[in-house]
């Protein structure tokens, strides 16, 4: 058994090394990369603030195991959970947490009071019109959430059916509008009228003016948002 022992022992040493101080390193190396990602937001930066947190994760799990297996308490799962909690917490609030800016002479500014004081000097000179020109590079920061596609379909004018869908989707029993109609009009008589209908949407779709009895109900339906 010493000998087992004595050659697990080795084995681990020679494939993780030492558990401990390999878990307070990647917590360094976690610091480290949050404070590049501050002073340089790049993509490359990113992935490796993401690679380091995973490694420090899994060496802390690791951590977690021998730790359970020398101490045998069966509590020390809970506990080690929840330090593990605690430590995604605390990782997700220094992201959160503002540590330094880069002012418009670029230089680097630390502390909460001059931070405040920048930030409070960088909006007054933008509401008061002191600012000369804004720099568009900023722009790339917003995520674009709506595709070339998604973007070109909410600006094509109506289909019929679109139209039919809006009209059949309206509730037959509602109160009627001004023109003294309610949805089940038109969907009894959509045969009779969806040609009249659609030239209508497309005209309102196209920034023509509507007459206050078309658009009671129908057209607020169908605008697309």
């Amino acid at each position: 058994m010493k000998r087992l022992a004595s050659t697990l022992s080795s084995w681990s040493k020679r494939e993780y090394g030492d558990i401990f101080a390999t878990v307070k390193e990647f917590e360094e190396k976690v610091r480290n990369a949050e404070t590049e990602v501050l002073h340089n937001n790049t993509a490359d930066n990113r992935t490796m603030l993401q690679c380091a947190n995973a490694e420090y994760i899994k060496f802390m799990k690791m951590e977690a195991a021998i730790l359970k297996q020398k101490t045998q308490l069966q509590w020390f799962r809970r506990e080690i959970l929840i330090q593990i909690f605690h430590a995604l917490k605390r990782g997700r609030r220094r992201k959160l947490f503002i540590h330094q800016i880069n002012n418009e002479s670029g230089e680097w500014i630390q502390g909460d009071v001059n931070i405040a004081r920048d930030a409070c000097e960088h909006f007054q000179n933008i509401f008061t019109g002191h600012q000369d020109n804004i720099n568009e590079e900023i722009l790339q920061c917003i995520p674009r959430l709506v595709t070339e596609e998604q973007n070109q379909a909410l600006k094509a004018d109506p289909t019929v059916e679109e139209v039919k869908q809006v009209v059949f989707a309206m509730n037959s029993h509602s109160a009627a509008g001004p023109d003294g109609m309610n949805g089940k009009f038109f969907q009894v008589c959509w045969d009779i009228i969806k040609e009249d209908l659609y030239r209508a949407a497309l005209a309102f779709f196209c920034g023509h003016s509507m007459p206050n009895l078309h658009d009671s109900c129908l057209f607020g339906s169908s605008s697309k948002d």
